[in-house]
């Protein structure tokens, strides 16, 4: 979602300021939209 861009967006233009450094961003998904599709198995 946007929020995921938005934080992507921010690490890269971190990332493009300083060096020798290790940057990690998290994207959080409940995944209640994928349950019905088999990706989860009981």
């Amino acid at each position: 979602g946007i929020s995921a861009a938005g934080a992507c967006e921010v690490a890269l233009r971190i990332s493009q300021t300083v060096e020798n450094a290790t940057i990690v961003f998290v994207v959080c998904d409940r995944g209640d939209r994928y349950l019905s599709t088999g990706v989860f198995p009981a």
